[in-house]
């Protein structure tokens, strides 16, 4: 037992600490005695975000004290029978249980020292295991699916709360799970076994652990023996894992965009993911987690940090934690990686986008762009290769949608949805009554995009709706097609005359949309555009297939978006390595992908010299690991540029997007841009006297300067906590404001 808690206590804390962009687990709220050099840190989250009532915590005793002398004390009450010591390492660690809710404080001390006077306290706040921790104000309602999920009926009232409970599934010699009826010998004779990516072979048998945490669906998958099963690993009675787990956890992400109001629901055997399982991987996650459930990333950060509490408090602390996911499960990788550093130690976003804010705005443009082509008055004049002009997508090549470009086909539904209260993508399970309706419920729930996130962007005091950063205030649309001789000045001065704008609720309005000013700073002071580099200096393997060709929405320009955001914060992009597949027999990219995380990973493990964390993820960057595109079951690996001429690109070609081709740059992160007089030296044609006055009035305040950066751009600060909507403040610039906090919470809670 003390050989297992040293091996995951020290190296996985130690490997957190020297190698995070910044550290999730943070004893730098270890107030010890400065002639001493005790302290104590909390294992499984960080002091000030614990959650559940329970922690795992490391004393760390100084030289000169005896440790069988050693008093550890939970708010003046003896817990020290909870640690376990490994005298060699000179510490105890122990999973302490009985928390208070809100403020705690733990010492350690020697029982002989006459003035009782610890040498080491650390403060730990503690919070409800049904959340919220520093997500803010909840969705109200909050449908609880449990019963959906196979988890019994939901509580009556209060929080989405159930206990844990446990199944058991084999691997077949089919090559399936099956249920594992019975936990004792003999096992069923067509129970295979599996050979962990550390080359020990076992019984292929997983555990799956299901329940509810912050108010989300939680699965966690191990394998394990189950005459012998994984309990209290924290304990001298307990068992911790066997040879089947690697000492490493992945932490997969869903994709869509819906509104919440929700726990969201999934199945037992969604859990049962092959290929990580397989090498010896545990795989946790929670229906929060997927993007589709509800489109809030600091919920979907919040459930993260508190499932990997609850993971280490059960199983063990991971020596890195590696994330996947396509789609919106990007999304909430590169926001969770730059807001809340420390909680992935890797990222594997699939048909990736940036992130989710700055995707919106461009889409909302196609339903301008697609209102207008649909009602001139001869369409037929603007089939899918002109529109592609103006639009920047390709056309379907194929298919029932061919013709069709991806403003049109793919990004038609959301187009119509992100900005509607109404036709947002509700959920079936939130009820009719309770969603807004202009007329019949003007105070019920909306189902905006912004309206997910709206703790980050503000309600608007006049409306009480979400605040809505689009805007499309000086942008010319079709202004590349214009100057390539694609459209003619009167189609772009006839389209910038009549796109118009969108009100707050969705509808086409005469006049430009202009941004909420408040919802734009907030845009960008809390997190949700991804800019800052920072913290996404983390190993990167950014996977795609190609499907630019039958206009979906998952375009190859996303990618570059998001490797020029990380040039320009970072100066590099070598911490991110690009794969591509196309034309069908494509590779196992996402196997392939967790395998060079593994080695990526264990090589910065290994790097124990003082140099920068960011330095490290680029020198331990395997050799063998390059960017690289498929076609055809066809290996070509090369650098991913926007060069035409490249092998990759001459394949599987590159398009743009809306804003993209009215002139903004490649990043896509300017969710308004700055303004400036029109110049007409900016276009390829010449312009009429009659012409020059009509795009004066269409620009009264001048054009798109897209070589300034956005209106209110700037840095996000991190591990931000939510007062309320529109307020937060950083944990770490605020503690102390924040154990004040707790201190009031916990003396109204007793």
């Amino acid at each position: 037992m003390n050989e297992f808690h040293a091996r995951t206590a020290s190296t996985s804390l130690g490997f957190i600490l020297a190698c995070s962009a910044a550290t999730f687990f943070s004893p730098s709220r270890v107030l010890a005695a400065a002639e001493d050099r005790g302290e104590i840190a909390t294992l499984s989250s960080r002091p000030d975000t614990v959650s559940g009532g329970d922690v795992v915590v490391e004393v760390r005793v100084p030289q000169g004290i005896r440790l069988r002398d050693i008093v550890v004390e939970l708010n003046g009450v003896k817990v020290t029978e909870a640690f376990v010591l490994d005298r060699q390492a000179r510490r105890l660690t122990g999973l302490v249980s009985e928390l208070a809710l809100g403020m705690n404080t733990l010492t350690a001390g020697v029982k002989s020292r006459p003035d009782r006077r610890p040498f080491a306290t650390l403060e730990i706040i503690n919070y409800p295991g049904a959340g919220p921790v520093f997500s803010g104000p909840r969705q109200q309602p909050w449908i609880c699916e449990t019963i959906a999920s196979g988890l019994g009926d939901p509580p009556v009232a209060g929080p989405c709360v159930v206990p844990p409970r446990y199944d058991w599934f084999y691997r077949t010699s089919a090559g399936t799970f099956q249920p594992l009826a019975n936990l004792s010998l003999p096992f069923p004779e067509d129970l295979i076994t599996t050979t962990t990516i550390d080359g020990v072979t076992v019984p292929y048998i997983v555990r799956v652990e299901s329940g509810t945490i912050n108010e989300s669906v939680y699965r966690i998958a191990i394998i394990d023996d189950p005459t012998d099963p994984i309990h209290d690993p924290w304990s001298t009675t307990g068992k911790p894992p066997g040879p089947g787990w690697n000492g490493k956890l992945t932490y997969p992400f869903g994709g869509g965009s819906n509104p919440g109001y929700r726990s969201g629901s999934n199945t037992v055997t969604s859990a049962l993911q092959q290929t990580p399982l397989s090498l010896g991987f545990a795989v946790a996650f929670g229906t929060r987690n997927t993007y589709g459930t509800g489109s809030d990333d600091v919920i979907s950060a919040e459930t993260v940090m508190m499932i990997k509490e609850r993971f280490i408090e059960q199983y063990g602390v991971p020596r890195f934690t590696i994330a996947s996911g396509g789609s919106g499960g990007a999304m909430q990788q590169h926001y969770i990686a730059q807001n809340y550093p420390g909680l992935l130690d890797a990222l594997t976003p699939g048909i990736s986008y940036p992130d989710g804010a700055s995707v919106v705005v461009d889409v909302l443009d196609c339903r301008l762009l697609n209102n207008y082509f649909d009602n001139l008055p001869d369409p037929e004049l603007w089939p899918g290769t002109r529109r592609a002009t103006v639009d920047g997508y390709t056309p379907a090549t194929s298919g029932a949608q061919a013709g069709r470009t991806t403003c049109q086909n793919g990004w038609g539904g959301f187009a119509n949805r992100w900005q509607d209260p109404v036709n947002g993508g509700f959920s079936p399970v939130v009820p009719l009554q309770v969603r807004y309706d202009p007329v019949t419920n003007p105070t019920g729930v909306r189902a905006t995009f912004w309206d997910n996130v709206v703790n980050a962007l503000g309600r608007d005091p006049a409306t009480g709706f979400a605040r809505s950063p689009y805007d499309n205030v000086g942008i010319q649309y079709g202004w590349s097609a214009l100057n390539a001789g694609d459209i003619s000045v009167e189609e772009f001065l006839d389209l910038n005359e009549r796109i118009g704008g969108l009100d707050i609720d969705g509808h086409i309005v005469a006049q430009r949309s202009a941004g909420d000013p408040i919802a734009l700073e907030n845009a960008y002071r809390y997190g949700r555009v991804v800019t800052s580099g920072d913290n996404l200096s983390l190993p990167i393997i950014d996977t795609r297939g190609y499907t630019d060709q039958i206009a979906d929405i998952h375009t190859r320009i996303r990618t570059f978006a998001f490797l020029n955001r990380l040039l320009k914060a970072n100066g590099t992009t070598a911490n991110e390595v690009n794969w591509l597949a196309g034309g069908g027999n494509a590779p196992d990219l996402a196997g392939m992908a967790l395998r060079a995380h593994d080695e990526w990973l264990e090589r910065i493990l290994a790097d124990t010299s003082t140099r920068p964390y960011a330095e490290k993820v680029i020198k331990n960057r395997p050799v063998a690991l390059a960017d690289a595109c498929w076609f055809g079951g066809v290996k070509y690996e090369e650098p991913f540029t926007l060069d035409p001429d490249s092998t990759c690109n001459q394949l599987m070609p590159i398009f743009a997007t809306t804003r993209i081709a009215a002139g903004a740059a490649i990043a896509g992160d300017d969710l308004k841009c700055q303004l400036r007089d029109i110049d007409y030296s900016d276009y390829e044609v010449a312009f009429t006297p009659d012409e020059q006055l009509r795009l004066t009035a269409i620009f009264p305040s001048g054009v798109c300067d897209w070589s300034k950066p956005g209106v209110a751009k700037r840095k996000p600060k991190t591990w931000l906590t939510y007062k309320s909507a529109g307020k937060a403040v950083s944990l770490d610039d605020d503690h102390d404001q924040h154990v004040r906090d707790a201190a009031v919470r916990t003396r109204h809670d007793h």
